[in-house]
């Protein structure tokens, strides 16, 4: 905007040379300095560092963290050993349900959110399980990526450590390499995959793919799902290179990608529905019903394909054999 400004007060200049340009000139890039230095010191990665540290202390608004009864906006879908973190936009925190789960249950909030902007965790995107405790969270609002663990003393009785002192733009996507010790991200701001230390550091480019939802498969190859024309793409980290599995933009919206034992899915927002892939790039519609409304984010085991829907507030569980779809929270 600031370019734009000084960019438009010369063009007049050069129509109207009467008039006293270079005062004018000087009065606007004065204004234009002082926006920019403001700007710049907002967004600021010590900034955000001590918005951050602020966040996280004791000495807090009372409404500060969402006090949210159930889920708004679930947008993710992924597993741990034992459980289910479905990560929330709009209540923002992450959903816990207990795994194995064959029918609905009452979530429990796992994770809790600012309900302030631009504070932790207001705006979370994507979530995964850490390997050792607790969760990964990408927020957007804070540009970060937070391991939160439970802590009774802590706010919100839980601890929320950031990891790449707002690095990143905005994190879409998460997903822990097989040894557990990187992570690796999907950046939409920058259309990109990054990776960090397990334990936060500087972020390091892998490749430029636009990444919307990441997976790993049992051979350690890293799967993207992007709303581009390669639509999926397999992305060798260990050499940082990437190739084109599905291109052609078979879905109307990717939103979510999973995979098992050779077989991946792709959930389709704008399609209603849900596609398989293979590491050959075949893909074919898989699941489509009136229950899905727009879904987003997902997993998938031996024998079930969990997603979430955020416009029909659920996640769904659907049986990969018989195809039934089984809502896991309830109403």
């Amino acid at each position: 905007m600031n370019k734009s400004c000084a960019t438009g007060t010369i063009a007049i200049s050069y129509l109207y040379p009467q008039r006293p340009a270079r005062r004018s000139f000087t009065a606007f890039q004065s204004i234009t300095y002082v926006a920019l230095a403001v700007a710049l010191a907002g967004f600021s990665p010590s900034v955000r560092a001590q918005e951050t540290e602020a966040a996280t202390s004791n000495e807090l608004p009372d409404d500060f963290w969402t006090e949210a009864e159930s889920p708004v906006y679930p947008r993710g879908a992924v597993m741990s050993a034992d459980s289910l973190f479905v990560v929330d936009s709009d209540a923002p925190g992450v959903w816990k349900v207990e795994w194995p789960a064959t029918e609905a249950s009452k979530p429990v909030l796992q994770v809790t959110g600012s309900r302030y902007l631009r504070k932790t965790m207001n705006r979370p995107f994507c979530a995964t399980p850490h390997p050792d405790s607790g969760v990964l969270v990408g927020d957007a609002a804070t540009r970060e990526i937070y391991h939160v663990t439970p802590d009774e003393d802590g706010p919100a009785s839980q601890n929320a450590k950031p990891l790449n002192n707002g690095f990143l733009g905005i994190p879409m996507a998460l997903a822990v390499s097989p040894d557990g010790k990187t992570i690796y991200v999907g950046d939409a701001e920058r259309r990109a995959v990054f990776s960090l230390p397990i334990d936060g550091g500087q972020p390091e480019l892998v490749v430029r793919v636009n990444a919307r939802g990441l997976v790993f498969d049992e051979d350690g190859a890293l799967w993207a799902v992007t709303p581009d024309a390669e639509a999926v793409v397999k992305i060798d980290v260990e050499n940082k290179s990437s190739e084109a599995a599905v291109t052609e933009r078979p879905y109307g919206f990717p939103g979510g990608i999973a995979w098992h034992d050779g077989t991946g899915f792709v959930s389709d927002v704008y399609g209603k529905c849900i596609w398989t892939f293979t590491a050959d790039g075949k893909t074919e519609k898989w699941f489509e019903g009136d229950l899905l409304k727009g879904p987003v984010g997902m997993s998938a085991t031996a024998d079930a394909v969990i997603v979430s829907d955020p416009k029909s507030k659920q996640v769904f569980r659907i049986d990969r054999e018989s195809k039934e779809a089984t809502p896991l929270f309830e109403d």
